[in-house]
């Protein structure tokens, strides 16, 4: 049925566009931060035909941002051609490529991009041009009322918005929908829920386009968010390492970090939150001069985690200005980023029969994951005391994983207790491995028994690991802001045999 009513939208799309052809698409810009991948554009921009290609860059039109950049007669000529093109190739689509918010962000490209697309066109082109970006409004409005609220993002918020307000539809039935939507993909402390930090950043920046694009069109709820903007950049606030960086958790990299951390600064008298009785989600501690970052997000099906990885209970650390403990991290996400980097071995985590934690399909949320993620927390004025646990290894090999984790408030002292439980008795011989992927440009000693290992930092500090156990160093890789580094990794590994098995680590800086 949907197709079928897709297949008339086509037909008919074209010649409504004459009642509205008084329509004006110029002074429409509300961008604050710039989230183009430039280096991936850079890749294909100058082929021929590359709107040939399958390369969300391209359907989303971010390519508009770089031919701005480009300036001249070179740069209008590039995006006019590419539009004109790929609009021939793709109007009569009904899936991809305008399927995902894709629509919303060729929608968006365009209008913001209008101006300087037009500035030196024939009437020819500049009516062209506005056939095509009234399709596309018409496409996301159509799009917008036939998507679950779980599939709506926040470029499908402003897209729907601008078009509604456009031509002039925009109600305030559509102002208490839009809020609703937006606060179901927020946690209770200001989390966005795909737990990535870059995700989340781009979230506050769209929020604040929101709020811009409402005071432009004199709205009287133009303040919707101000209050879930502050909240979410107070937390945003304790998810940066000592090092000024993000933990790399669910897709999460660097590459927009800075001018993040800068636009987070501009905001004075943001409050420092806290993790306190929060059950999900990227626990973290913090003091002047260490970090800890710990995963006990519970998997979904929904659409907002199909970038989640399988890192349940994965760790990273920081202290002194410099990052420990890493995860291996993921390139930009329209740019190539290997399922692998996904994996529970790709994560500073427990690892069972080399199995990942939860089922990684290639752009959908998990098939199969834990279906009990806990966590729970102390804290006193020597410790704080995170324990997490989950039940993703428990259908193939009858085990719940347990991991305590004890930082010391006073001491630059971290304690591990990893703990492998037998939901019912069996006599399998299962292997584990505990991974702790180091930072960069760190190096590794063993010491005589082989338990402990030497670390000295690029900064020159130096940090003891303990285990009770003999320690394996491996190769491992770290990818961030879309380069790839050589990495160390030490392993725990071994044999589960008893119905509980508990092994000991602990870091402390010397």
């Amino acid at each position: 049925m949907i197709l079928f009513i897709k297949k008339i939208f086509f037909i008919h799309i074209i010649y409504k566009f004459k009642s509205y052809k008084n329509l004006s698409f110029f002074d429409l810009n509300f961008r604050k931060i710039d989230f183009t991948n430039y280096q991936n554009i850079k890749s294909f921009i100058f082929k021929d035909k590359f709107y040939m290609l399958k390369n969300k860059n391209i359907h989303s039109f971010d390519f508009l941002n770089f031919s701005n950049k480009l300036g001249g007669k070179i740069g209008i000529n590039l995006s006019k051609k590419s539009i004109f093109g790929w609009f021939e190739k793709n109007k009569n689509k009904l899936n991809f490529p305008w399927s995902e918010d894709l629509s919303s962000k060729r929608l968006i490209n365009l209008l913001y991009n209008y101006e300087y697309i037009n500035s030196s066109s024939n009437l020819v082109d500049k009516k062209k041009l506005k056939v095509i970006t009234f399709f596309h409004l018409q496409r996301v409005l159509f799009d917008f009322n036939q998507k679950k609220i779980s599939e709506i993002s926040s470029y499908d918020i402003i897209a729907y918005l601008l078009s509604s307000l456009i031509i002039n539809k925009f109600n305030n039935r559509k102002v208490a929908y839009i809020k609703f939507v937006v606060e179901n993909q927020i946690d209770k402390i200001g989390m966005h829920k795909s737990y990535n930090l870059l995700e989340h950043s781009k979230f506050i920046n769209n929020l604040n386009e929101i709020k811009n694009i409402l005071l432009f069109f004199e709205v009287e709820e133009s303040n919707l968010f101000d209050e879930l903007i502050i909240k979410m950049k107070s937390i945003l606030n304790q998810y940066f390492h000592n090092d000024g960086s993000f933990p790399l958790f669910n897709g999460s990299n660097n590459i927009y970090t800075k001018i993040i951390y800068e636009t987070l600064n501009k905001d004075i008298f943001l409050v420092k939150r806290t993790f306190e009785n929060v059950d999900n989600g990227i626990a973290f501690y913090g003091d002047k001069n260490k970090k800890l970052f710990f995963d006990v997000v519970q998997p979904n099906q929904d659409k907002i985690s199909s970038n989640f990885s399988a890192g349940t209970l994965a760790i990273e650390w920081s202290g002194y200005g410099e990052k420990i403990f890493t995860n291996c991290g993921a390139s930009e996400s329209f740019g190539k980023n290997p399922e692998y980097l996904r994996y529970s071995a790709a994560h500073s985590t427990i690892v069972l029969q080399n199995t990942n934690i939860s089922e990684i399909k290639e752009g959908n949320p998990h098939i199969i994951f834990p279906q009990s993620v806990v966590f729970r927390k102390e804290s006193n004025d020597i410790k704080e005391i995170f324990e997490g646990s989950h039940n993703g290894y428990i259908k193939k090999f009858n085990k719940i994983i347990k991991r305590k984790l004890v930082i010391y408030k006073n001491k630059d002292q971290l304690e591990g207790e990893d703990t492998f439980i037998a939901y019912k008795n069996n006599n399998d011989r299962l292997i584990f491995h505990i991974r702790f992927h180091l930072a960069d440009e760190m190096t590794c000693n063993f010491t005589n028994n082989k338990k402990n290992i030497i670390l000295r930092t690029k900064l020159n500090n130096i940090w003891l690991f303990k285990s009770d156990t003999e320690l394996i160093i491996e190769d491992s890789i770290l990818v961030d802001k879309n380069f790839t580094k050589p990495i160390k990794q030490i392993v725990i590994k071994g044999i589960v045999t008893d119905d509980k098995t508990i092994k000991k680590w602990s870091l402390e800086k010397i």
